[in-house]
């Protein structure tokens, strides 16, 4: 979309592009209503800035590929609930500071404390390592 496009045009040009990216996950309208109001607090997407309208569309377009976009490998058991909980702290931390946090965030505190040389390689012990230093540094950005 061209930059001197009309506001209203990009804003009703990204209300399609959600729509579509909930399509394309299976959301019916309950379920993106839902969404809408649990990411940006309105009651639909009419009510959404174009910021929200993004903030959306980024959320829909992570899909089951995790927040860094790479795709993973099935993992075990042990490992399933702590990959999730990474996930999960790295979306509030981009929640919270506005910046993207992906996995290479996650990577690089693995890598720093010698626990593992990536996420996807991290023994359960080392992903409850990175969960707990995730979570320090999300409770550091909320007490800023």
């Amino acid at each position: 979309m061209a930059a001197s496009a009309p506001l209203a045009v990009q804003i009703a040009a990204r209300r399609r592009a959600v729509f579509a990216a909930c399509k394309a996950n299976g959301l019916d309208d309950d379920a993106r209503r839902q969404l809408v109001k649990n990411l940006t607090g309105c009651a639909s997407l009419a009510d959404c800035t174009m910021g929200q309208l993004s903030e959306v569309l980024n959320h829909l377009n992570r899909g089951k590929q995790g927040y860094a976009g790479r795709k993973r490998t099935t993992p075990t058991a042990d490992r399933a609930p702590l990959l999730a909980k990474i996930d999960a702290l790295l979306a509030e931390l981009h929640r919270v500071t506005g910046e993207v946090h992906t996995l290479k965030y996650a990577d690089a505190i693995a890598k720093r404390n010698g626990w593992a040389e990536c996420v996807d390689f991290a023994d359960p012990v080392a992903l409850k390592h990175i969960v707990g230093a995730l979570n320090r540094t999300l409770q550091f950005k909320l007490a800023k």
